[in-house]
C-alpha cells in the first residue's frame, strides 16, 4: 500500500471507527474537560496512524499528534467556513433537513481535508 493510501486509511480509522460519541460531542468544549476529550481522541488516533504507518520515530508521533490536535479541540474547519463565507447551519437554505445534512457533508470533507493534507505535508517533510 502507498504511503499516501495508509494516511487515508489510517485516518479514516483513527477518525471515525475508533471515536466515540463522547470524544466527538466534547473535544471542543470550553475548559479541562474538552481539552481531555481532545487529548485522549488525538493519542488513539495518533496511536493508530503510527500503526498504519509503521513508525515509531518520535517526531513523526509528535507530528501525527501535534497535526490533528488544534484542528479538533477549536473546530478549525467550522471557523475556516465562516472566513470564507461557506455553508451555516444557521442559515436556511431551502428546506432545513436538507441543508443540515449538506452542512455536515461539506464540514465533513473540510476538516478530512485539514487533517489529511497538514499530515501528508509534515510526513513527507519529516521523511526527506
Amino acid at each position: 500500500m502507498d504511503f499516501f493510501a495508509k494516511i487515508v486509511i489510517g485516518h479514516l480509522v483513527g477518525d471515525y471507527v475508533l471515536q466515540n460519541a463522547a470524544m466527538m460531542s466534547n473535544k471542543s468544549t470550553a475548559g479541562k474537560k474538552g481539552i481531555m476529550w481532545c487529548t485522549v481522541h488525538c493519542l488513539v488516533y495518533t496511536a493508530i496512524m503510527c500503526l498504519f504507518l509503521w513508525t515509531a520515530s518520535l517526531l513523526m508521533i509528535a507530528a501525527i499528534f501535534l497535526s490533528h490536535w488544534p484542528i479538533d479541540r477549536w473546530s478549525l474547519a467550522a471557523k475556516w467556513m465562516k472566513l470564507i463565507k461557506g455553508r451555516d447551519p444557521q442559515i436556511v437554505y431551502t428546506q432545513k433537513e436538507f441543508d443540515a445534512a449538506f452542512y455536515a457533508v461539506v464540514y465533513t470533507a473540510t476538516d478530512n481535508t485539514m487533517h489529511i493534507l497538514l499530515l501528508w505535508l509534515a510526513a513527507n517533510w519529516l521523511l526527506k
